[in-house]
This record gives C-alpha cells, sequence and structure tokens, in this order.
C-alpha cells in the first residue's frame, strides 16, 4: 500500500471515527428508555453483544467476509473484546457507588491511557502538542458533564479505573496486534467474547430483568442495540485505519453529541459553560488532529 493510500485510509478512519461518536451517543440516549420499560443494566449490556454478534453473523457474509481469523488474531480479539466487556460492567459498577456524572469523567481518561499506552510501546514520550489535546478534551468533558455532587467511594473509583483502563487497553491492543486484521471480522469475535463475559455476569450476580411489556417495550432496547452494534463496528474499523490514539480522541466528541441530542430530543439546557466545555473538545479534537496530520506530512517529506 502506497503512503497515499494509507492516508487516504486514515482520513477516511477519522471520519468513521467521528461517525461511531455520534452513533454512540444515540445509544446513550435511548439507553434510560430501556431502562424505563423494566430492563437492568447489565441485561442491556448482554442483549447488545448479543445484538452485534448476531448481526454480524449475518453482515460477514453478505460483504464478502470470512468468520475465520488466523490463530494469533482470534486470541488477541477474543482477549480484546473480553476487555470491552469488563469495561462496560466495570462502568455500571462505578455507578451503582459514585455519582454517574464523576463516574464518566473518570471514564473519558481512556483517550489519555489509550495515547499513553502507544508512547510506551514505541518508546517514546507523547508530544506536548497531543498531551495538552487531551488534557483540554477531559476538562471540556467535565464542563459538559457537571458535577452536582461528589461522593467518593474508593470501590467506585476503583470500578471508573478499570473501566477506563478496559477500553484504553482493548483500543490500545486492537491498535497494535491487530492492525492488519479486517476490523469488521475482528468485531465478531470480540462480540463473543462480550456476550460470554456478560452472560457470565448475570448468572453470577442474578441480575438479569426483562420488559414484561410487548413490542412497545422491547423497541427502546432494539434502538440502543442497533446503534451500538453500528458504533462498535465502526469504531474498531477506526481502529484499523486510523490507529488507537487519533480513534480514542475522536471518541471525545460522544459527550458533546449527547448533549446536543438530549436538548434536542429530551428538552434538556444548552447553558453556557455546557456549550464552553463544547467548545474546548472540539477544539481540543480539531488541533490534534491537524497536528496528527502535520507531522504526517513532516515524516512523508524526510522519507
Amino acid at each position: 500500500m502506497t503512503s497515499e493510500d494509507q492516508a487516504r485510509r486514515s482520513r477516511i478512519g477519522i471520519i468513521i471515527a467521528a461517525a461511531s461518536a455520534l452513533t454512540l451517543a444515540i445509544n446513550d440516549v435511548a439507553v434510560p428508555f430501556a431502562y424505563g420499560q423494566g430492563f437492568s443494566a447489565p441485561t442491556v449490556v448482554f442483549f447488545r453483544f448479543v445484538f452485534l454478534l448476531v448481526s454480524l453473523a449475518a453482515l460477514l457474509p453478505l460483504v464478502g467476509l470470512s468468520y475465520r481469523l488466523p490463530r494469533d488474531h482470534a486470541l488477541h480479539a477474543l482477549g480484546s473484546g473480553i476487555a470491552a466487556g469488563i469495561a462496560t460492567l466495570g462502568l455500571l459498577g462505578a455507578f451503582a457507588y459514585i455519582p454517574v456524572s464523576l463516574a464518566l469523567i473518570i471514564l473519558y481518561t481512556f483517550p489519555i491511557l489509550t495515547a499513553l499506552f502507544e508512547s510506551a510501546h514505541a518508546r517514546r514520550l507523547p508530544s506536548l502538542v497531543e498531551f495538552l489535546c487531551l488534557i483540554v478534551a477531559l476538562a471540556g468533558i467535565s464542563i459538559v458533564i457537571g458535577l452536582n455532587e461528589v461522593t467518593l467511594s474508593s470501590l467506585g473509583l476503583l470500578f471508573g479505573a478499570i473501566s477506563a483502563l478496559g477500553y484504553g487497553a482493548s483500543i490500545f491492543w486492537n491498535s497494535i496486534k491487530l492492525r492488519n486484521a479486517d476490523g469488521t471480522v475482528v468485531s465478531y469475535y470480540m462480540a463473543i467474547s462480550g456476550v460470554a463475559t456478560t452472560a457470565l455476569f448475570l448468572l453470577a450476580t442474578g441480575t438479569f430483568a426483562v420488559t414484561q411489556a410487548g413490542f412497545s417495550g422491547w423497541l427502546p432496547l432494539l434502538v440502543t442495540c442497533f446503534f451500538f452494534t453500528v458504533s462498535f463496528i465502526g469504531m474498531f474499523k477506526a481502529v484499523q485505519w486510523a490507529g488507537g490514539a487519533p480513534t480514542a480522541m475522536l471518541l471525545n466528541l460522544e459527550p458533546v453529541f449527547v448533549m446536543f441530542l438530549a436538548a434536542l430530543l429530551l428538552g434538556e439546557e444548552l447553558s453556557l459553560p455546557r456549550l464552553l466545555g463544547s467548545a474546548m473538545v472540539i477544539g481540543a479534537v480539531a488541533v490534534s488532529e491537524a497536528w496528527r496530520n502535520r507531522k504526517a506530512v513532516a515524516i512523508e517529506a524526510a522519507g
């Protein structure tokens, strides 16, 4: 593949990452409606992975892809899926002990962790611009989410850290060990281990709960499952084409999209501080991407 082809794939990967952040935000807005119908949070997570698995089982033959991965790639994909499943369950655990806003702010340290993991793997320090953009994005997310109350619990903080570490590790894992594998097939294997991980959690905790209503009760769950599936497949395709750290940076846009969707669909207020926080996140993502492109051009010119 030529450097021009790689650059084009990277640009497409960035667009896919941004689209994944948007569809993940739609999933976030739909999830409370599923809870309102009687589904427990772990049950929603389980069905999202089941929907992802079934969708990919149907999709792969339609797009001419095999279910098979080389044994080494398959093991890495299954391991990455376990990390993603644990990350999701860790976030639910954090919600039980600390305010949701604090848990989400801890979660969104995962782009910083992903960049640090990749820097450690490459045996280099993150550039100052790259690190500052990550910090500004996290600060902007903190403003968007807000902290109305702070209840500290060591267990809640631990669960939040496990969630951030799990997502950061999963994205890093794919960016290093699975860049040469098709991201859609990789997502299929990750869905398998995601289903297994969440099913074991449900069996161990006895938290499985579904709606007693008919189709109308299941509809919000189907909506969140659909948009989760689109975002998950897109996210790891973006990791394949653009890399782990750039994809994680674009995913910082998810809370911003949630804020605007909640204002549009649920009538939530767009306050000035939240708009300022959104501008910080968008600005940090834009500067980070411009800096990454500048570095890529400089490296190509030097080579």
